[in-house]
């Protein structure tokens, strides 16, 4: 990288600064920009900066937040005796720069949970196109459609969408399980490439009444990726009227599915990962974490005080975050009286600043 310095020095201190300044230090030399993409670079760079950031999406636009650097003491009115904070989201340039895209761009129809700092995202036109996003880099990928029949949406009911990161094999796949065709599509951004294999979905469908997977955003069921799997909570519905609530993980590596065990409870209203652990939430808004992955004597619930509602929740690995709007459309976030630029009709997602490229088969064929 240099002849003055040895070239593990200046990986050193590159890998203390912010994904912003990387980009830059990129076109400084092939050489630089070779080790800023190489793995064990990114592997140090994100364990030294794990402070979350937040992707606001709205409709056709992206926004990101650093509440704990990017907030201005402002006095929201004069007759107020408290000082709040006043956060204003920086929109991002229009994600997808394809020429196709430039002319139909409609909004995002579903956003994945954040995987080793990417992003998956379905648009809503032109249908079933699939994108990987880097909300730290505003790089952006298409996932090339798959050279068969497009899945419609009533049959989605039945697939289900995820993405995640495989660290053992240092690649990331967007997955597509085809429940009734049982047969699972997964495309690998390592490879670049498409595979069909068969699905070893753990349920036989037939045997209950209906069959669905809990999700938040209506026909396509997206899974939350944690420790090189991808998880879903299924809830099957037995022709006795009885409901059965079960999770299903689809290991990225093995690519299999097995079964995690769920605590019993009422009704669920909300999955997510909450300090690198899975989380479940009640419909009374009662929060459980499986303290260690896979045992179902480690579900403990945790307190969650002052809660407000309706809310919006992010996760930080120190805490967690609550957002709401308020009446006059600002973001507020809880508990420290933060309140935030306004923007209506948004979904939040946290993420973990990552130099990686979404065109990760281009670094992976020059090592």
């Amino acid at each position: 990288m240099s002849s003055t310095f040895p070239s593990d020095l200046i990986a050193g201190i590159l890998s203390y600064l912010p994904v912003k300044s990387l980009c830059r230090f990129k076109c400084v030399s092939k050489s630089w920009s070779v080790s800023i993409i190489h793995p064990q670079f990114v592997k140090v760079h994100q364990a030294r900066t794990r402070r979350q950031k937040f992707l606001l999406v709205n409709d056709a636009s992206f926004y990101h937040v650093d509440p704990d650097t990017s907030l201005l003491h402002q006095e929201l009115s004069s007759s107020s005796s408290s000082s709040y904070r006043k956060v204003f989201p920086i929109k991002h340039d229009r994600p997808f720069k394809e020429e196709h895209d430039h002319h139909n761009f409609r909004g995002c129809h579903w956003v994945s949970e954040s995987s080793n700092g990417l992003f998956c995202i379905l648009m809503n036109h032109p249908p079933d196109n699939f994108f990987v996003y880097n909300p730290s880099t505003r790089e952006s990928k298409k996932i090339p459609n798959m050279e068969s029949e497009k899945e419609s949406y009533y049959r989605m009911h039945y697939t289900l969408h995820g993405f995640g990161y495989a660290e053992s094999i240092d690649d990331y796949k967007f997955v597509k399980v085809l429940i009734k065709r049982k047969i699972i599509q997964i495309f690998s951004l390592r490879n670049n490439s498409w595979k069909t294999i068969k699905c070893d979905f753990p349920f036989n469908v037939n045997n209950f009444r209906d069959i669905f997977v809990f999700s938040f955003n209506g026909a396509v069921q997206y899974g939350i990726p944690l420790n090189g799997a991808i998880h879903w909570v299924v809830v099957m519905h037995g022709y006795n009227g009885l409901g059965y609530y079960s999770m299903v993980a689809f290991d990225l590596v093995e690519e299999k599915f097995k079964t995690l065990p769920v605590i019993e409870i009422a009704k669920l209203k909300r999955v997510t990962v909450f300090r690198d652990r899975l989380c479940i939430v009640d419909c009374h808004d009662r929060f459980w974490i499986m303290e260690e992955y896979g045992v179902e004597e480690s579900w403990t619930r945790i307190s969650i005080s002052k809660k407000p509602y309706p809310y919006k929740c992010a996760w930080k690995n120190i805490g967690y975050l609550f957002m709401n709007l308020d009446d006059d459309g600002w973001l507020q976030r809880y508990y420290e009286s933060t309140v935030f630029d306004c923007i209506r009709s948004y979904t939040m997602h946290a993420y973990v600043e990552n130099p990686v490229s979404p065109n990760f088969h281009r670094r992976c064929h020059h090592k």
